[in-house]
């Protein structure tokens, strides 16, 4: 959080989205601490709606056993979480109780680390058709690449995007921020520097291939 993210850098960014979303970003202060509040919020309320929280916890992949078997989920491997999965510490079970030690260690680091963002970017449709949803991941792809070829870090923060009634007066907030003259926010990533981590193992290609 000691390096800020330059006007330059974003500008960088915006030439890349080219299939026909809009593109903004900031690294205003005041613009900042607002979608970092904004996104912080979020996570509580994915967090705290029982059936949202579940489905991200139907998707851990915790220990290497689970993450080879099925390398499509959220990754936790390595040393310490291989410790707790074998002292029984940390379960799929144990991660939906609200009052165990995953969930409350769980719900610190994301709206910890979602406070972090030292700038944002967005991209937003006319609407919401399938063609503006292919168009926005198209764009997606591309603003991945270029944060990387900057040396620089994107992380999707797409729970204040989320269509759900609990989500409904963040949704609006999103929307009164970032497409205030109208159109639909598809994505919104929070920016910054940061260490070098291994990636997440994923299926190959060919194994989707039909």
């Amino acid at each position: 959080m000691t390096q800020p993210v330059a006007d330059e850098t974003l500008s960088a960014l915006a030439s890349a989205v080219t299939m026909g979303s809009a593109v903004a970003s900031t690294n205003r202060d005041a613009e900042v601490a607002a979608l970092r509040d904004l996104t912080v919020q979020a996570f509580r309320v994915e967090f705290e709606t029982p059936r949202t929280y579940k489905e991200s916890v139907d998707l851990f992949r915790i220990g290497w056993r689970e993450v080879d078997a099925n390398p499509d989920g959220i990754d936790f491997s390595g040393p310490m979480f291989e410790s707790l999965r074998l002292t029984r510490q940390f379960t799929r079970e144990k991660a939906i109780d609200t009052n165990g030690f995953p969930y409350r260690t769980g719900l610190t680091m994301v709206t910890e680390t979602a406070a972090t963002g030292m700038a944002y970017i967005w991209l937003t449709t006319p609407g919401n058709s399938r063609a503006d949803q292919i168009v926005a991941g198209r764009d997606w792809l591309r603003l991945n690449l270029a944060t990387t070829a900057l040396g620089l870090a994107m992380q999707p923060m797409s729970q204040p995007l989320q269509e759900f009634p609990e989500m409904a007066g963040l949704y609006a907030e999103a929307h009164r921020i970032m497409a205030p003259e109208g159109g639909v926010v598809q994505m919104l990533g929070r920016l910054g520097y940061g260490p070098q981590v291994g990636q997440t193992p994923r299926w190959p290609l060919e194994a989707k291939l039909v």
